[in-house]
């Protein structure tokens, strides 16, 4: 092996006395994705560090996108009527949400008891405002991977299931639908959806680079 690394000038060789390897062409990518660069060669001498400095970049660039997807799809509004005034749009099929989560042991009970005194359970409704943000984020969600920008006919019921175990469950339905005129959305919302596809195309494209690398 001979030759120069085109990144540091530094001698291409293997041998007794040392070695200098070239890097491959899709690690020399992932560095360049990962630290937002545009070399063109690297080697163990001048790329190594980089190279091994990738799968945190990665792992932190993910998150960021993620985070950044999921705010931003909380901008998809959810109505519970079916024609909400000046909306007109293309309907694009239902979309369906359910949770499941533990109540605690008698816990509809001490709800009764403490509402009847003019107060209320707190540890029992934030469960229940946990159960039903999950199903709206994931209403969003559906309605976005289905080309969507909005959720109409929004329903939402309540259930204990599991007997003596008191799992109250919430589910939500609705229906996905493209709302032709984006402005009636609010004066920022075209922004924010061009941002929300650039981050879920960035998710796709980082998670998918992750998945190769065995980055966790």
């Amino acid at each position: 092996m001979s030759g120069v690394c085109a990144n540091c000038g530094a001698a291409i060789k293997t041998g007794l006395l040392g070695s200098n390897f070239q890097l491959r062409e899709d690690d020399v990518a992932f560095i360049n994705l990962a630290h937002g660069l545009e070399m063109i060669d690297g080697c163990e001498k001048c790329a190594r560090p980089l190279l091994d400095a990738s799968p945190h970049k990665i792992s932190g660039q993910l998150r960021a996108k993620r985070k950044s997807a999921e705010t931003l799809l909380s901008c998809l509004p959810l109505a519970s009527i079916h024609s909400p005034q000046g909306w007109t749009y293309r309907t694009l099929g239902l979309v369906t949400a359910q949770t499941v989560g533990g109540t605690g042991l008698f816990s509809d009970v001490t709800s009764a008891f403490t509402d009847l005194f003019g107060a209320q359970s707190g540890a029992y409704n934030q469960k229940l405002r946990n159960a039903e943000e999950s199903c709206r984020s994931s209403l969003r969600a559906q309605a976005f991977q289905l080309g969507g920008n909005a959720v109409v006919g929004v329903d939402v019921d309540y259930a204990e299931v599991g007997g003596t175990r008191a799992m109250l469950m919430v589910c939500m339905t609705g229906t996905a639908v493209d709302v032709e005129e984006v402005s009636m959305l609010g004066p920022d919302f075209a922004k924010k959806l061009d941002q929300l596809q650039s981050d879920t195309a960035s998710v796709r494209e980082l998670a998918g680079i992750a998945r190769k690398r065995g980055i966790e």
